[in-house]
C-alpha cells in the first residue's frame, strides 16, 4: 500500500462528504470500527438499496458483515473485493475500499457535479474551501432526498387513510374543550403551587431576617466582651505563671525520681546477681568441703579393730603411736 493511494482516499472521501476526519494514519495500525464504518457508508452511496448486516458485537456477525457486503457488491456492481483484506483493516484495506470510493468519485465527476466546481473561477477573497464542503454534499443530500421519496411510496397508502377518516366537528370541539379544560385545572393547580412557594419564601426569609439579626447582636456582644478586661485577670495571669513554675519543679523531681528508682532497680539486680554468684560458689566449696571431710575419714578408718559382743568388756585399744590423727 503506497503513500499516494493513501492520499487518494482520503481525499476521496473528504470530497465525498464523509463526515468523519480520516488521516493517513489511520489505518497505521488495525482500526476495524471505522474499517466497516468507511465500507457501510461507501455501500450505502454506492447502492441505497444494499442489505447490511449491522451486527458487530461478535467475531461472528463481523465476519457476516464483511461477506455479505462483498458478496453484494460483486454481485450488484461486479466489484470484486478481499474479504481477507477488509476483515484485517489496514494499510490493504484501503486498497479495497478505493474499489469502491473511485467509480463513485468518477460518476460524480462525470455528471456535471464536481466539474463546476473546479472550473468556475471565483473572486480571491470568496472562501473555496468552503465552497468544496458544500458540494461534496450533494451526493449525501442527493442520497437521502432518494430515501425520503422512497418512503413516500410506502407512506402513502397510511396517510391517505388518515386523511380518510377525517373526525366530525363536534368530536373536534369536545376535544379541544377538554384539553382547554384539562389545562384549566393545570393551571389552577400551579397557581396553588405557586401561592404556597410564595409563602414558603416569605416564611423563610423571615427566619433568615431573625437569624441575622441575632447574629448581629452576638457579633456585637462577643466584641464588647472581648474588649473588656475582667477584674480577676492580674491574679489569673499571676497564678498561671506560678502554676508553670510548679509544673517545671514537679516535672524535674518526676524525672529524678524516675531516674532514681531506674537506678535503684539496677542495683537490686546487680545485688541479686552477686547473691547468686555467692551461693553458687558457696554451694560448690561446701560440696567439695564435704568431700574431703568424707575421704579423710575413710582413710583414717583402722579395718583390723575387733567388733566386741555387746556382753564382753571391750579390750584397750594399742597405744597411738602418734603417726596418724583421729581426726
Amino acid at each position: 500500500m503506497t503513500y499516494r493511494e493513501l492520499r487518494q482516499f482520503t481525499e476521496i472521501v473528504r470530497i465525498l462528504g464523509y463526515p468523519h476526519p480520516v488521516g493517513i494514519d489511520s489505518f497505521d495500525t488495525p482500526n476495524f470500527g471505522l474499517m466497516a464504518n468507511l465500507l457501510h457508508w461507501l455501500a450505502t452511496l454506492y447502492d441505497p438499496e444494499i442489505v447490511i448486516l449491522a451486527e458487530l458485537s461478535n467475531e461472528h456477525g463481523r465476519v457476516e458483515f464483511v461477506r455479505g457486503i462483498v458478496q453484494q457488491m460483486a454481485i450488484k456492481s461486479g466489484i470484486r473485493l478481499n474479504p481477507r483484506k477488509l476483515y484485517a483493516s489496514d494499510r490493504f484495506a484501503v486498497r479495497e475500499l478505493l474499489k469502491i470510493a473511485v467509480p463513485i468519485y468518477r460518476g460524480i465527476s462525470s455528471s456535471g457535479r464536481l466539474a463546476d466546481t473546479k472550473t468556475t473561477s471565483f473572486p480571491k477573497n470568496q472562501n473555496t474551501q468552503k465552497i468544496s464542503q458544500l458540494s461534496a454534499t450533494v451526493p449525501r443530500h442527493s442520497v437521502e432526498l432518494y430515501d425520503q421519496l422512497d418512503k413516500e411510496v410506502q407512506i402513502r397508502e397510511t396517510r391517505t387513510k388518515i386523511l380518510s377518516t377525517v373526525p366530525s366537528l363536534d368530536e373536534v370541539e369536545k376535544s379541544v374543550l377538554e384539553s382547554v379544560d384539562g389545562a384549566a385545572a393545570r393551571l389552577e393547580q400551579l397557581t396553588k403551587e405557586l401561592d404556597r412557594l410564595n409563602s414558603d419564601e416569605d416564611a423563610l426569609n423571615t427566619k433568615i431576617k431573625q437569624r441575622k439579626h441575632e447574629y448581629e447582636r452576638q457579633s456585637k456582644r462577643l466584641m464588647s466582651v472581648q474588649t473588656i478586661r475582667p477584674a480577676y485577670m492580674e491574679e489569673y495571669e499571676m497564678l498561671e505563671q506560678e502554676l508553670g513554675e510548679l509544673f517545671k519543679t514537679y516535672f524535674q523531681h518526676y524525672r529524678n525520681v524516675d531516674y532514681f528508682e531506674k537506678e535503684i532497680s539496677k542495683q537490686a539486680e546487680k545485688v541479686k546477681k552477686n547473691n547468686e554468684a555467692y551461693q553458687s560458689r558457696y554451694s560448690k566449696k561446701i560440696g567439695k568441703s564435704q568431700e574431703v571431710l568424707i575421704s579423710d575419714l575413710k582413710d583414717s578408718f583402722n579395718p583390723n579393730i575387733p567388733i566386741q559382743d555387746s556382753g564382753d568388756e571391750a579390750e584397750p585399744l594399742p597405744a597411738d603411736d602418734g603417726s596418724d590423727d583421729a581426726f
